[in-house]
């Protein structure tokens, strides 16, 4: 279902937040002033255009809503062109080198997202031309690594009581692994996996290399309920503390439809 404008009153009351995969936009929006206001969709970018790119335009222009001049615009980029890196490295000297190193057959422009208290930023490598419309097309977008919102969040709920913390984030085949250790990022790493049974190897397999212990360190899920549902039960097997994330309970006033959307746009403005 289109987004029209009659659907967005008083646009600079709104916020836009949006979610770019190679194959796949999610929108959100909502009144920052009223609850019950959100709005989410999800719109397929793999049809018949030649590009992603083509795609993406069609998909703005088709939902003229979206051009408004909202109070903010986010976007989350999902991509695997990535490394984290220590803040003080952010800089021109040696972004590109180190993006160069990392991923040999980038280039196009590089984007820095700062994990604010933890010392840390995400590189991240997008298409010139896919940053080019964004930022033609929407009033000063901020662009973010989709792993970026997830870490702001999470640090601030790792700082409650003394036991070690992993937080696993699912969307589609995708798994998201953040962890922390003595206030710092320990761990930000997607994996693809294509039965659950991976995924609860993965989580393993992180566990045990960062030395959490089986009997007292937390294992915190969030993202898609159904795969979830599959996975808790056969990680208690191995591990004592395996809960689900709690969903914030601003963004359920926001509106409904926010359970429906992806983990990291449901606490994109919860962190800033």
């Amino acid at each position: 279902m289109a987004i029209n404008k009659e659907m967005i009153k008083e646009p600079r009351l709104w916020r836009l937040c949006l979610r770019l995969e190679s194959r796949t936009l999610h929108v959100m929006l909502y009144n920052v002033v009223e609850d019950n206001s959100l709005i989410y969709r999800e719109f397929p970018l793999d049809g018949a255009s030649s590009s992603t790119l083509k795609a993406l335009e069609d998909t703005i222009y088709d939902n003229p809503a979206l051009l408004s001049d909202f109070s903010k615009v986010d976007c989350v980029i999902d991509t695997d062109t990535y490394l984290t890196i220590p803040t003080p490295l952010d800089s021109a000297e040696y972004r590109d080198k180190l993006m160069a190193e990392a991923h040999p057959d980038f280039s196009g422009e590089i984007i820095s997202s700062q994990l604010y208290k933890l010392d840390t930023t995400i590189l991240m490598g997008v298409e010139q031309n896919i940053i080019g419309f964004l930022r033609r097309t929407f009033n000063n977008p901020t662009i973010h690594h989709h792993l970026a919102p997830l870490c702001r969040y999470f640090r601030g709920k790792s700082r409650l009581g003394n036991s070690g913390k992993m937080y696993a984030n699912f969307h589609g085949t995708q798994l998201d692994l953040i962890a922390f250790g003595n206030d710092t990022l320990s761990l930000a790493n997607t994996f693809e996996f294509r039965d659950p049974a991976d995924a609860v190897y993965y989580i393993l397999a992180c566990r045990r290399m960062l030395g959490l212990n089986a009997d007292s360190d937390e294992l915190f899920l969030s993202g898609d309920n159904n795969t979830r549902e599959i996975i808790t039960p056969i990680l208690r097997k191995y591990l004592a503390y395996v809960m689900p994330v709690i969903f914030p309970s601003s963004m359920f006033r926001a509106g409904r439809d926010a359970m429906s959307a992806p983990f990291d746009l449901i606490v994109l403005p919860l962190c800033e």
